[in-house]
């Protein structure tokens, strides 16, 4: 395990919310994440892009890669939300008021300003809509997140929506303080 870290194959971060923490390994090498996903054990109908694209199996895969690259740019995540410094950033898990478990994908806590960012990475092949379910979920990851022993540091939380092309703003998007696309990223 110690050799895939150094070797930049997988990451180890730490996941607060639950009894304890906890530390979690992933696997981020995206043509390893590619292969395993769309290649390693389908046989001779493996590598037909054109059968694989906007298949429910697809867009699952795009959506963990793009969490995945938004999580490995994070200074460039910093820059465009204007944040001087992390004091630190991790993932969070806990119970909503819903009793379901909520998990907020990134969280980044800059103690200078006493706030704490909460990112939410989608993607998207167009603007990205917050339907009534999704926008419900996003209320509860706030308010668990607000409830939870992590927030005691901190006076103030922002919900960030990180996405491919942006949002579109209505009346389920209230919750959401900032949003930073792609091309803040890498523009």
């Amino acid at each position: 395990m110690d050799n895939l870290h150094e070797s930049g194959i997988t990451r180890e971060y730490t996941r607060y919310g639950k009894e304890r923490v906890e530390t979690v390994y992933q696997l981020k090498d995206f043509f390893s994440l590619f292969y395993l996903h769309f290649i390693y054990g389908k046989g001779t109908t493996a590598g037909n892009w054109c059968s694989i694209q906007r298949t429910s199996s697809f867009y699952t895969w795009a959506g963990n890669t793009f969490e995945m690259l938004c999580i490995e740019h994070q200074e460039q995540l910093k820059v465009a939300l204007r944040i001087a410094t992390i004091s630190r950033n991790y993932c969070w898990e806990g119970l909503g008021p819903s009793g379901r478990t909520s998990q907020i994908d990134l969280v980044l806590e800059w103690k200078g300003e006493r706030t704490d960012y909460l990112c939410e990475m989608k993607f998207s092949e167009h603007e990205f809509v917050i339907d009534k379910k999704y926008g419900t979920e996003l209320a509860d990851k706030l308010n668990a997140f607000i409830a939870g022993k992590q927030h005691t540091n901190t006076h103030s939380v922002l919900l960030v929506l990180v996405t491919t092309l942006g949002m579109s703003r209505n009346i389920n998007s209230k919750d959401v303080n900032q949003q930073v696309t792609l091309a803040e990223l890498f523009g």
